[in-house]
């Protein structure tokens, strides 16, 4: 199909086109050519800038062309060319100021980090050389396989591997052990919570009251204890002790004796009155199951507390400087004394 605007024939026209279109690669190579040799050849080089190509295992995610070069926070070069050695290795041309690097050596060490807090990577010289190798030159080649990689979206890369490999799987595990950990403790501190209500709810003192009390045991143990140790010295210093293996032979078997022949003798008289204790034990027993039906609910300590009261006014001092029952009787209300006193024979003497 040939374009209506051109005049002659068919023929005439495609050879038109043709042409131009020819002439217009011609122009886009030569255009191409010029941007990439001739304008390059024939600007003058910066005199003040030296290239350098530094040969890493890898490039750090984010350098490209325009990456700059960074030694102690300050920009002293930028990246000009990236390359793919033959071996699988990259190439970084860079474009170093030579009054910004001046001094460094050809052992310089460099990685691939963020230049600022936005997480833009540069490279950063890391440590610009000994001093003992060559100093470094216009068009000089090193080797910098181990150059790190400390970029954001390496960091990123690694840090998102690293806890979904490993940190969540442990994570969830670490959870899920902790769960069944808690739920086997749970009756335990169920248990706890029921036992710490109790208490509560039992203590009907205060702990002021509650020490009190505690003082008056604590100042009783003393003489028990100051007691007790005097009944075992007294006993340790005995005439039994000093008396001899024989005393202490013969108290040995009195106590034997005690315990085989008093003792047994008891079971024997208890055993020998079995038909006569028997009735007596069952009638106790009896009592015993009527009295708590009676006094249920009546023993109480206000009770017990008011029949004490009772029973100490029941007795008066006497004159003898003990102390008398006090009897009121009620003779009135006998049948005897229901008529007159007066016709009551009456003795002499009585």
């Amino acid at each position: 199909m040939v374009s209506g605007f051109l005049v002659g024939s068919d023929h005439a026209r495609r050879a038109t086109m043709r042409k131009t279109g020819l002439i217009g690669v011609i122009v886009a190579i030569a255009v191409a050519l010029l941007f990439a040799f001739v304008i390059p050849a024939i600007t003058p080089k910066n005199k003040d800038l030296m290239t350098v190509d530094i040969n890493t295992a890898a490039v750090g995610s984010g350098v490209e062309h325009g990456t700059e070069v960074m030694l102690r926070g300050a920009a002293v070069g930028r990246v000009s060319h990236l390359k793919v050695n033959e071996d699988g290795s990259s190439r970084v041309t860079v474009e170093l100021s030579k009054r910004l690097v001046e001094g460094m050596g050809e052992d310089f060490a460099v990685d691939f980090r963020p230049k600022n807090y936005f997480g833009i990577t540069g490279i950063t010289i890391t440590d610009p050389g000994s001093g003992r190798a060559a100093p470094l030159r216009d068009g000089a080649r090193v080797e910098r396989r181990d150059a790190a990689d400390y970029s954001m979206a390496t960091m990123i890369e690694r840090g998102s591997d690293v806890a979904n490999g490993t940190l969540v799987d442990e994570t969830i595990t670490v959870i899920e052990r902790m769960l069944s950990y808690s739920k086997a403790f749970e009756p335990l501190m169920h248990t706890g919570v029921v036992f710490a209500d109790v208490v509560a709810k039992t203590q009907a003192h205060t702990p002021a009251y509650l020490l009190d009390r505690y003082n008056d045991i604590v100042t009783a143990l003393p003489p028990f204890a100051d007691g007790a140790l005097a009944g075992l010295t007294s006993f340790y210093d005995s005439d039994i002790r000093l008396s001899g293996d024989t005393v202490q032979n013969n108290f040995t078997n009195t106590m034997q004796a005690i315990s085989d022949n008093f003792f047994s003798m008891v079971g024997r008289l208890l055993k020998s009155n079995e038909a006569n204790l028997l009735p007596w034990v069952n009638i106790i027993k009896e009592v015993g199951t009527v009295l708590p039906a009676i006094g249920e609910g009546t023993v109480t300590t206000t009770t017990v507390r008011d029949l004490m009261t009772r029973l100490n006014g029941a007795f008066g001092p006497g004159r003898d400087g003990g102390r008398n029952l006090k009897v009121n009787l009620a003779i009135e209300q006998l049948p005897s004394f229901a008529g007159p006193v007066i016709g009551l024979p009456i003795k002499a003497g009585r």
